[in-house]
């Protein structure tokens, strides 16, 4: 799973509180559970405990170590990166290849397709008789619906990602590259885990 409760929870019940979904509850032994049938991955609980009790589970070793390795290691990085580290251009770029990145790519790319994409498909809905159609941009909204609301399922776009369309490209490039996606939202994870083209998700 994309994160889990450590000892450091001292059962204050704040993540119940802040969880969405209602995936969290106090178990027989008075802390705090998670059912991974119903979250959604959206990270509150993480952002909102006050003790750092909901730890992430970090595949930053496993990519540093292919790293180590030189293996062809690819960088994938959301535009929001760039804004959170006030980066100018070109500089988040030249960072990640000091690291040790083989090749950087922006996820802008992927979301360019995914938007021409999910336009034409709304095009075609919309003829067919469709009262509407949501995105399928975001893994938590996604995994939302079909497990609290799976009336509206049928209206999630069949279009991937902007992370999928960019490791599309990156594996189209290179077969043999590893891909590492770097972003901020934790949901992330739980979609690359679902890719067969998304090798690796870190979250910052």
């Amino acid at each position: 799973m994309a994160y889990k409760i450590s000892d450091a929870c001292v059962a204050c019940g704040t993540c119940i509180d802040e969880c969405p979904v209602g995936a969290i509850s106090k178990g027989d032994d008075g802390k705090e559970h998670i059912d991974y049938d119903k979250c959604i991955f959206c990270g509150n609980c993480m952002r909102e405990c006050p003790f750092g009790a909901m730890m992430d589970k970090s595949q930053l070793v496993d990519v540093i170590k292919h790293i180590m390795n030189k293996k062809n290691v690819v960088a994938m990085y959301a535009p929001a990166i760039a804004a959170q580290f006030r980066a100018h251009p070109g500089q988040l770029e030249s960072a990640l290849l000091k690291c040790g990145f083989s090749r950087v790519w922006e996820v802008a790319i992927g979301a360019d397709l995914t938007a021409d994409m999910e336009a034409e498909e709304f095009e075609e809905r919309m003829h067919e008789g469709h009262k509407m159609m949501t995105t399928s941009c975001c893994p938590a909204y996604v995994r939302a619906v079909n497990i609290h609301v799976p009336e509206l399922s049928p209206c999630i776009s069949d279009t991937k990602s902007p992370m999928h369309y960019t490791a599309e490209i990156a594996k189209m490039k290179d077969p043999d590259c590893i891909t590492v996606f770097i972003g901020p939202c934790l949901a992330k994870r739980r979609e690359g885990m679902d890719d067969e083209l998304v090798d690796y998700v870190l979250s910052a």
